[in-house]
């Protein structure tokens, strides 16, 4: 199941040189970190530059205004994101169902053990982020609450969802689901929503084994199976 999504561009000054990038990097890593803490209204050029420990002059000189630095802190996040989990998680959910036909809908057997290690594979996915990349699940609502707010993030916001949503659609696509677009927001909601409710409850009254289940059964409703 290739991906063609084109990949999202940064929008302020470019750097001449290596050291330059580094420092560009740092402060949009600082501008990440500000947004985990104190959440988008908190990115100001002052608070950034405290925050990488670089002089004022230095993110105004990268980044002419709070839009250019919050559309490529949101970039840079989507890329590394793509980059070092959702990628790899998808491409090792691929190679397992590679070892399946083509068709495996028309075989209740397969299809049963294909759906049950998808939901488990889930709800190891979200249970990931919830122990080691709760920043990023803040970063995620708070880049998506800009967006409502922003009319210059829309288009951004919706690249990085459509970029998301491809995996999902080529996986249902795989499963032989009906209306697989609206299977495939369906999906991808609900793993937010149990990233959400994960980020809000009790430990040991959210667990993996819940989150499995929500998962399956939502697959096996799409199938009707």
């Amino acid at each position: 199941m290739p991906n063609s999504e084109s990949p999202m561009a940064f929008q302020g000054r470019k750097a001449a040189r290596e050291g330059s990038e580094l420092r560009r990097l740092s402060i949009l890593q600082a501008a990440l970190r500000v947004v985990a803490r104190d959440g988008v209204r908190g990115v100001k050029h002052r608070a950034v530059a405290a925050e990488a420990g670089v002089p004022l002059s230095a993110t105004t000189y990268y980044f002419k205004d709070i839009h250019d630095l919050l559309t490529d802190a949101f970039t840079l996040y989507a890329k590394e994101s793509v980059e070092n989990y959702i990628d790899p998680f998808w491409s090792r959910a691929n190679l397992w169902l590679s070892a399946y036909p083509e068709g495996v809908r028309e075989h209740p057997e397969q299809l049963a053990e294909v759906l049950d290690h998808l939901a488990q594979l889930g709800a190891e996915y979200v249970f990931m982020r919830l122990q080691t990349l709760r920043d990023n699940i803040l970063i995620d609502n708070a880049f998506r609450y800009a967006a409502l707010t922003d009319i210059r993030m829309h288009a951004l916001a919706l690249q990085h969802d459509q970029r998301l949503m491809g995996n999902f659609t080529r996986l249902l696509e795989y499963l032989g689901t009906r209306e697989v677009e609206s299977a495939a927001r369906s999906l991808m909601s609900t793993i937010r929503r149990m990233e959400f409710e994960g980020m809000l409850s009790v430990p040991d009254r959210f667990t993996s084994e819940w989150v499995s289940q929500v998962i399956s059964h939502q697959l096996r409703a799409m199938l009707s199976v």
